[in-house]
């Protein structure tokens, strides 16, 4: 059903009027960190990284954060493969999850006995430019530049 939801722009996005479907994230890992700078990119406070979370502990500590100190979170979705780019939530999910933490981590320990919601978006991910290079070309690049 998800395929079908759009993924709203933050010009079009209000987190507490929508009702979000993120039922293609709760079986991934994640990695949650304060985020800096434009929050539609890949920047956070190193000192702040946290995780691995599952998706119910990764909406507990997101929400936390905003409650208790309104810093706004930057979530990494984990991968093994060195090849891929780097994928983050975007602004609009985090400030939903935000918005909605109780109410989804409630949801998800009595595992989908009320389903009936009818979903108006679905989660974005934000996925690096060709700019941003991946690990493994990054490692690449170093060991030619140490053989000059």
């Amino acid at each position: 059903m998800s395929e079908t939801l759009p993924i709203k722009t933050t010009d079009e996005f209000i987190a507490d009027v929508e009702t979000m479907d993120l039922s293609e994230l709760k079986n991934e890992t994640f990695l949650v960190a304060v985020s800096t700078g434009d929050r539609s990119k890949h920047k956070f406070l190193t000192s702040t990284v946290r995780g691995p979370y599952s998706f119910v502990e990764m909406c507990d500590e997101v929400g936390n954060m905003w409650y208790d100190f309104q810093h706004h979170a930057k979530v990494v979705i984990c991968q093994k493969d060195r090849e891929k780019t780097v994928k983050n939530l975007d602004e609009n999910t985090v400030d939903y999850i935000e918005a909605f933490y109780k109410d989804i981590v409630v949801e998800c320990m009595l595992e989908g006995l009320f389903d009936d919601k009818t979903y108006t978006c679905k989660a974005g991910i934000i996925q690096s430019d060709d700019k941003e290079l991946p690990v493994a070309q990054v490692a690449l690049e170093s060991d030619e530049e140490e053989d000059l």
